[in-house]
Formats: C-alpha cells, sequence, structure tokens
C-alpha cells in the first residue's frame, strides 16, 4: 500500500460518517433554531423590549440569560461546521487524480478548456471544493464575529455611571533614627507602617441612565440576531454540502471510476 493510501481511505470513511450522520446534525440544528424565542418580523423589536425590561430592574451587570444560550448553541454548531468542512475538503483533495502524463492529459481538451466525460469527476471535485471553501469562510468569519460578545457587553455596561465605582489607595511609610553614646552604645532604630485607603463613589445619584439600558438592551438583541443569523446560514449550507455530496459520492471518491489508479499510489487500482 502506498505511502498516502491509508490517508486517503481514512479522509474516505471519515466524510462518509459525516453523510451518515447528516440527518440526525440537520434535525439537531433545526430543534436549536426553533427553540429560538424571538423570530419573525417583530423578533428584534421583541427582543429589544424583553431585554429593556430585564436590565431596567437594576441589575445590568447580569448575564442575558437568551443570549448566552443562542451564544453557546451557534458557535458550537459553528465550530463543528468548520471542523466538518475542513474534514470534506481533504478528503476531496486526497482524491484529486495524479496530475500530468498522458493519462491526465487525454482526458482533458486544454485547447476548448472543458474536459471529457471521463473526467467529468474532476470538474465536481473542483466546484464541491469551493462550494466547502466559500462555506467555511462563512462559517469562521461568523464565528470570529460573534466571539467580540463578551468584550462589546462589557464596555457597554462600563458606561453605566450610576454604578459604584471603587478605588482602594494603599500608603506606606519608613522612618529611621539613629542614636550614639549610651550605656548600650550606637543604637539604629527602623520602623514601617502602611495603611489602606477604600473609597466607593457613584455618579447620577445612583439613578440608571434610560439610555444606557436602551443601548445595552439594543448590543444585546442585535448580537442575539446576528447568532440566530450565523445559525441558520451555517444550516443552510450545511444542508447543501450534505446533498452535494450525497449525489456525488462516487465522483468525489472516484472521479475517473473505480478502477482508475492515478493517485499517485504506483498506478494501483483504488476500489473500495
Amino acid at each position: 500500500m502506498g505511502s498516502m493510501d491509508s490517508y486517503r481511505k481514512k479522509s474516505s470513511s471519515d466524510a462518509k460518517a459525516i453523510l451518515e450522520s447528516g440527518i440526525s446534525t440537520l434535525d439537531a440544528l433545526t430543534s436549536a433554531l426553533a427553540a429560538m424565542p424571538y423570530k419573525g418580523i417583530t423578533g428584534l423589536s421583541q427582543a429589544e423590549s424583553a431585554f429593556v425590561a430585564m436590565i431596567g430592574g437594576g441589575d445590568v451587570e447580569k448575564s442575558n440569560d437568551v443570549v448566552d444560550a443562542a451564544y453557546k448553541v451557534t458557535r458550537d454548531a459553528l465550530a463543528m461546521g468548520s471542523e466538518h468542512t475542513r474534514t470534506l475538503e481533504r478528503f476531496v483533495g486526497l482524491h484529486i487524480p495524479q496530475m500530468g502524463g498522458s493519462k491526465f492529459n487525454s482526458c482533458f481538451n486544454l485547447s476548448r478548456g472543458v474536459q471529457d466525460g471521463n473526467n467529468f469527476g474532476v470538474t465536481v471535485q473542483m466546484m464541491f471544493s469551493k462550494l466547502l471553501k466559500d462555506e467555511r469562510d462563512k462559517i469562521e468569519k461568523a464565528l470570529s464575529d460573534s466571539s467580540k460578545y463578551y468584550s462589546s457587553r462589557a464596555d457597554a455596561i462600563d458606561k453605566f455611571s450610576h454604578l459604584p465605582k471603587t478605588s482602594v489607595t494603599e500608603t506606606k511609610s519608613t522612618s529611621k533614627s539613629t542614636a550614639t553614646g549610651g550605656k548600650d552604645g550606637d543604637e539604629n532604630k527602623e520602623a514601617a507602617s502602611s495603611s489602606t485607603e477604600e473609597k466607593t463613589s457613584t455618579s447620577d445619584g445612583g439613578k440608571i441612565n434610560s439610555h444606557r439600558v436602551k443601548a445595552l438592551a439594543a448590543l444585546d438583541a442585535q448580537f442575539y440576531v446576528d447568532l440566530v443569523s450565523a445559525l441558520q446560514s451555517m444550516m443552510d449550507g450545511y444542508v447543501v454540502i450534505l446533498d452535494n455530496l450525497e449525489k456525488n459520492w462516487d465522483k468525489l471518491e472516484n472521479p475517473r471510476g473505480k478502477e482508475y489508479g492515478g493517485y499517485g499510489s504506483g498506478g494501483r487500482s483504488m476500489v473500495y
């Protein structure tokens, strides 16, 4: 067996596992979307109103459970989507026919820029690879963008002036004295002391700024909508990937037929 054959077979096995678990994965994603509480035409305004009521209750530092739940579900799904698309990219990449030589050139009409029937599978591989990369780029961008939620929320909370601000001041002092003569001879003395002062202050008389409440609620609502949208987009792309994988499995795994052995493996037939 060629040095890469074991990796090629493993990539096929990994891709097949993704395909076989596809329906259960899609069902889980569909259920996660259905569980999102704010949807439809007025979903955003409903979310903002609910969040204003929650934050306006006084504890602006309390976590938003709705957004936290969407954050966890969506980012788990995005991370899975990124991993699966990379697995499928590896599967396709390891099954690209060996390039060069009469066998490759005879199957490729360079003057017309099109492939004949025996090389149609390579076109399928190229199109599927582009689909995978495009979807992975979107998934990984959404994954990166969503990671900014807690940092953005912390910055918004810091702007609430009614929250008590505590400052601590520590003062240290050292005194030294020297005495000469006396019955005990020369004597050096050193004394050290420290004190700590803690101050707590508020502005606006401890009253919550209503505009800050709305700003924080709007931020929560925006991230909530972005998370739901990212999950929906990921699921839409994922179902298309699985559909293409299922319909074109033979061409993706054996683009020139199962008897073709040109994978750089010494010309042996790759029959699974």
